[in-house]
């Protein structure tokens, strides 16, 4: 696998994301504890008739997470991915209020809605990561940047921060609180569940393929757990992995699926677990190798594999299964040669400009990769 000192330090770069990893239960205790910050960011939403939440990448399935979360307390909300927002966004209403997310603080069209919104009104709220760019009144931090490209901590945290503010706008609307509020501290020992799961993760994909397309699949809040899973793949080992929503994925993707390929199915009680135990056997039926994420794996025919770590409610079972998930990311890396930490380097600015090619060959292959950057 080519040079030794290069496996060495390929090791090494690994050993950030490894470390970030693990440190989860710590940061999600602190978070929990850091209550006033809360507070304050859900008095400048105050008032709102909707909430529309807006990120890139992991930031939008944080978005997509947190549009659960908000509806489940009785707040109005839509997210929506920055690009979208900021180019061919809505007629917005002067009582509509913005929640930005962005680990970073850099990415282009995150900050392109956010600066066009806060123009027009000031309920607006920006969850972001330590010594951003965007600190200051309105933002509501989360964790420290991660020397790993595959950010895993932050999108725990933005999801712990949004599961918070929630909670504490539906209070102080008169709303009380959601039901789910009592299980919020059970999520520190709940995510330690997850990061202790890492040898039951290494044996459910020790015999499998995923040099082959992998597919990640769920309903309601887990979709986006399905398309974080896929996206932490992607960018830990390099293989082809899609995420889906569980309904879509009978009327196209599912025909394209063969036997030894892997699917990660995400299991819940819920109004999706009936039909995810449908295609679940479908699936088993084609030869699919299935392993089975959350609380219900219990309810799937003769997965290959199951993890199941917590009992929480379907709407913050998207914090506890989202952790093995990066276990498999982290396992399939290290198996493959491909463990990284650095952000790739690209310009960092947020004005618009033209787009950059840089190519790098994989001396493991010898074939050459493309890295579209943009200045952001």
């Amino acid at each position: 696998m080519g040079d030794p000192l290069e496996r060495h330090h390929v090791g090494d770069r690994g050993q950030h994301l490894l470390n970030t990893i693990e440190s989860q239960p710590a940061l999600v205790e602190r978070l929990l504890a850091d209550k006033h910050p809360v507070a304050d960011a859900a008095a400048r939403l105050r008032g709102a008739r909707r909430v529309y939440l807006v990120g890139t990448g992991t930031s939008y399935h944080g978005a997509q997470i947190g549009e659960h979360l908000f509806r489940s307390a009785g707040i109005d909300a839509l997210a929506m991915p920055a690009f979208e927002f900021a180019q061919y966004g809505p007629a917005l209403d002067d009582d509509d209020a913005l929640v930005a997310i962005s680990h970073r603080g850099v990415k282009q069209f995150t900050a392109a809605a956010l600066d066009g919104f806060r123009e027009r009104s000031k309920r607006w709220v920006v969850i972001t990561g330590e010594g951003s760019p965007l600190q200051g009144a309105g933002a509501l931090t989360t964790a420290p940047q991660e020397q790993s490209a595959v950010h895993t901590a932050s999108h725990v945290g933005t999801m712990v921060r949004l599961a918070q503010l929630a909670v504490a706008i539906a209070r102080s609307i008169g709303h009380g609180v959601p039901l789910w509020e009592a299980t919020l501290p059970l999520l520190p020992e709940t995510v330690a569940a997850g990061v202790s799961a890492r040898n039951r993760c290494e044996d459910a994909i020790a015999d499998l393929d995923l040099s082959l397309p992998s597919h990640f699949l769920g309903g309601g809040p887990a979709w986006a757990t399905a398309s974080e899973g896929a996206l932490k793949l992607r960018e830990a080992a390099h293989v082809q992995a899609e995420g889906h929503q569980l309904e879509n994925f009978l009327h196209g993707p599912l025909i394209s699926v063969e036997a030894r390929q892997t699917a990660f199915v995400m299991a819940e009680p819920g109004p999706g677990l009936d039909r995810t135990v449908e295609i679940g056997r479908a699936l088993t039926t084609i030869a699919t190798n299935v392993v089975v994420v959350g609380s219900a794996a219990d309810q799937l025919d003769g997965p290959h594999a199951s993890i199941a770590i917590h009992r929480l409610p379907e709407v913050l079972a998207t914090i506890a299964n989202v952790v093995p998930l990066q276990w498999v990311a982290y396992l399939a890396s290290v198996e493959r040669g491909r463990a990284r930490d650095q952000e790739p380097t690209a310009v960092t600015d947020r004005r618009p400009g033209p787009l950059l090619v840089r190519g790098k060959t994989h001396p493991a292959e010898g074939r050459k990769s493309f890295l579209l950057c943009t200045r952001r």
